[in-house]
């Protein structure tokens, strides 16, 4: 450090001020948390864990759980047939859009016929609440710099044939079951993962209408939904 000394005054150099200006700017830069610790916080928003996750794909991991939230939300709200229906539309959506999912499952999917000219306003209601879950969680996932890959988000979802998918499954029962048997053995344990983890026991299709309820529910989710229904 050079000093030069006028009267009573030292005059200290300029590049030693830009190194404690820059050292000083160091010192503001926030460290980044852990990464097990940013996607806990994920998890918790979500009110799953990382157990709920573990057997899922990366690239499925954050679907899976903004569709177990969604799934776990409809059942207190708003229970039913419907609830059913609409989670197992977005699980075989996520495996139709897989790159080297079975051809012949794709094309069943895609030669569903509409049930209906008119979109079912509580379908569509179920729907736009699962992609505004999935709109909030990408957000979340971005603010805590990515503690979960980002999914291929064109893949998850396509309007037209969930509406389509979902109609077929409230009509008939063992459509479910149909589509699951063209699928390949490991196409066919991921799909039966997504229910499980999802909410939902292993399920072909056959199971009872109504009330299979969500887990691990806590009371205080429970008590707001009482004080909701009172008002």
């Amino acid at each position: 450090m050079r000093k030069c000394s006028v009267g009573s005054r030292v005059l200290v150099s300029d590049s030693w001020i830009s190194k404690k200006a820059q050292s000083g700017l160091m010192d503001l830069v926030p460290v980044q948390a852990p990464e097990d610790l940013r996607r806990n916080v994920l998890y918790e928003a979500l009110r799953c864990s990382s157990s709920d996750a573990e057997s899922i794909p990366d690239r499925l991991k954050l679907p899976l759980c903004v569709t177990r939230f969604w799934f776990q939300y409809r059942q207190q709200n708003h229970p039913g047939r419907l609830n059913m229906s609409c989670l197992q539309a977005l699980v075989l959506g996520f495996v139709y859009g897989e790159a080297d999912a079975d051809p012949e499952f794709k094309a069943r999917m895609d030669g569903l016929e509409p049930g209906s000219s008119c979109l079912e306003p509580d379908v569509a209601h179920a729907f736009s609440q699962w992609q505004n879950c999935m709109r909030q969680s990408l957000h979340l996932n971005q603010l805590l710099s990515f503690p979960l890959p980002e999914p291929r988000c064109s893949w998850l979802y396509c309007g037209p044939l969930l509406h389509k998918l979902q109609n077929a499954l409230l009509r008939h029962i063992s459509t479910f079951k149909e589509l699951k048997d063209l699928l390949a053995e490991r196409w066919r344990v991921l799909l039966e993962t997504l229910l499980k983890s999802a909410g939902l026991g292993p399920w072909d299709g056959a199971g009872p209408s109504a009330g299979v309820g969500p887990s691990g529910d806590d009371e205080g989710w429970q008590s707001q939904t009482r004080k909701k229904r009172r008002n």
